[in-house]
């Protein structure tokens, strides 16, 4: 995993707040449910985006969200690694809703750039989000639960803040030496695996 591009001093939150999705656009990635939610949070929070990075055979589910919500969603359908660090830095949150997850690369990457994340309580992302400290986690396929946590991130500046804070905290172990970051990291997938083999 290389982290190098992710590894600058966090920027500040954006002004405008702004949800980022990277990832493929799957059924387990719960492309579905991230649709709906948010088109039950778009309303509630004011000048707020959601930016979807990515591309799948779920592409037309994210088509039809940026049809009917246009200045509310976009669509990039591929990044590069160095894109993806600027489109982090340009966001308020990290959106995972992922039915089922390994390590969560993304997941990773955001906390790096100082960036909270709202995901899914699934395979490795209880290992690296923690609930309220650097992230909001929600069950796997809660729409209502996935809406109201990115109401909260989005709206709540005080909230986002104190999250941003935490997630660059909660890495910076990870990233003294690579020796430390393999440790650490060999660590979070021995934790997951298990997880992985009960869903």
């Amino acid at each position: 995993m290389d982290l190098e591009p992710f590894l600058g001093p966090p920027k500040p939150l954006p002004e405008q707040p702004q949800a980022l999705f990277v990832g493929v656009l799957e059924l387990y990635k719960n492309v579905d449910g991230l649709a709906e939610a948010w088109r039950l949070a778009a309303a509630d929070v004011d000048g707020a985006a959601l930016r979807i990075v990515g591309s799948g055979t779920r592409a037309d589910v994210v088509r039809r969200l940026v049809a009917d919500l246009p200045e509310q969603t976009s669509w990039t359908p591929r990044l590069e690694t160095g894109e993806v660090a600027a489109a982090l830095d340009e966001a308020t949150a990290l959106v995972l809703p992922s039915r089922s997850e390994g390590m969560g690369r993304v997941v990773v990457e955001a906390l790096c750039r100082g960036r909270p994340v709202v995901a899914s309580r699934v395979g490795g992302i209880p290992d690296l989000v923690r609930d309220g400290v650097n992230g909001i986690l929600v069950e796997a396929g809660d729409t209502h639960g996935l809406a109201d946590a990115l109401v909260r991130v989005l709206r709540d500046r005080e909230l986002a803040e104190r999250l941003a804070a935490g997630a660059r905290e909660s890495v910076e172990p990870w990233l003294a030496t690579p020796e430390e970051y393999a440790a650490r990291l060999r660590e979070a997938v021995v934790h997951a695996v298990p997880r992985l083999d009960a869903s």
